[in-house]
């Protein structure tokens, strides 16, 4: 029905907010956000683990599914696309490496038409 995909569409989109772009944030401080005397090593590990525990469980979703919610796209999917391309970003802890339904699925949000650019083209154009 209409109000139970409506509730899928708001805990995806929560679960992104709250699960997976939070870690994605504590590695970012930790490694260039924060001044070097700021930054602790010790969150890096810890939040990459939470991130992917997190994304398991969406890995595990998405097995033979194109979207997060039913046959059509919905704003959850291009949340999710967005924070799994802010993984991407952050390639060095290989956070996508062993996930391929959410690399595969990031990658079929990113060649819909009108996309926007990815995170690392965007930030490349401002360096310019």
């Amino acid at each position: 029905s209409g109000v139970r995909a409506r509730a899928e569409v708001y805990r995806w989109l929560l679960f992104a907010a709250t699960e997976l772009e939070q870690p994605l944030w504590r590695i970012t401080r930790h490694t260039s956000l924060y001044p070097p005397e700021k930054r602790l090593a010790a969150e890096i590990p810890i939040a990459r683990q939470d991130f992917l525990d997190m994304a398991a469980v969406l890995e595990e979703h998405m097995d033979g599914r194109q979207f997060l919610v039913g046959d059509n796209v919905t704003v959850a999917d291009f949340v999710a696309a967005y924070t799994l391309d802010m993984a991407a970003v952050l390639e060095k802890h290989m956070l996508l490496d062993n996930l391929p339904r959410l690399r595969g699925f990031m990658e079929r949000m990113y060649k819909r038409p009108n996309a926007p650019p990815r995170i690392a083209e965007a930030f490349a154009s401002l360096r310019r």
